[in-house]
């Protein structure tokens, strides 16, 4: 391993069926997935499973809310002017 105390996400558009044994295969502490591909249950399953959840790229504020509301705990944007340090 090139860097074993660096933290490791599991980066995946969709999670398939066997996403959380693939996270476990890498030691992923955490999952960034499209927000487009994410239900309140797969964003449930993920928490419950002890992972951090990420998600990209979410430009609109309701959906930020609502991803928020579903346990998600950060988002990339590429509009910060909308979604910006003071969004709640």
């Amino acid at each position: 391993e090139v860097a074993p105390l660096v933290p490791r996400a599991l980066l995946m558009s969709e999670l398939p069926p066997d996403w959380e044994r693939r996270a476990h295969a890498v030691e992923a502490v955490a999952i960034h997935a499209n927000h487009r591909h994410l239900t309140p249950g797969l964003a449930q399953a993920v928490r419950a499973a002890g992972f951090g959840l990420f998600c990209y790229t979410v430009d609109e504020p309701a959906r930020a809310r609502e991803l928020l509301g579903w346990g998600v705990e950060a988002f990339c944007t590429d509009r910060i002017d909308l979604i910006g340090p003071d969004f709640s």
